[in-house]
């Protein structure tokens, strides 16, 4: 199997992407209305609304096959 990276490559660039999200900015930037999400960067904030969705979409699981 062929190596996708190369060695010189840092490994944590492995996981990083680059994406535009000129059309999404604004409303990332207003999607939440407190001090906090004013003060975090935009890839901060990016990760968070990943992670939420995410968290969203995995299955629950204090509801497996106990009930």
């Amino acid at each position: 199997m062929e190596e996708m990276y190369s060695c010189d490559e840092p490994v944590g660039q492995r996981d990083r992407i680059s994406i535009d999200v000129s059309d999404l900015r604004e409303q990332i930037e207003q999607c939440r209305d407190d001090a906090a999400w004013s003060e975090l960067p935009l890839s901060a904030k990016i990760r968070v609304l990943v992670k939420e969705r995410l968290a969203e979409l995995s299955p629950d699981k204090s509801s497996s096959f106990d009930s």
